[in-house]
């Protein structure tokens, strides 16, 4: 790993807060493949910004022009009923007014 990928590495202390936010449990090869899985992802950027790009095209074109001529126009949004509401609704655990219900979702406020 590059110097200036050592830099912007994420660290196994970042890591370990981040996945107590995210409320993970993780074993430790768990938690090793997946903090080098995500350093691979960030080498995998450093290496594609290094690629030269031509100044005169915008880094978000990526060198294909979106023209209005070649873009299509937007579909417009059908309705279409489920021919089979009564099947899905059976496959769910409990069922009220014809709505699924879902558990309640503890949670904390923040301060």
């Amino acid at each position: 790993m590059s110097e200036q990928n050592k830099k912007q590495a994420i660290t196994q202390e970042l890591f370990d807060h981040l996945v107590g936010l995210a409320s993970l449990e993780l074993s430790q090869e768990e938690s090793e493949y997946l903090l080098q899985e995500l350093n691979n992802q960030l080498k995998a950027i450093d290496e594609l910004e290094a690629i030269p790009l031509d100044d005169e095209k915008t880094i978000t074109t990526h060198g294909v022009p979106y023209t209005k001529q070649i873009t299509p126009d937007a579909r417009d949004d059908q309705w279409e009923a489920c021919p089979n509401p009564e099947d899905i609704l059976a496959q769910a655990p409990e069922i009220r007014d014809r709505y699924v219900v879902v558990p309640d979702i503890p949670h904390t406020d923040l301060d």
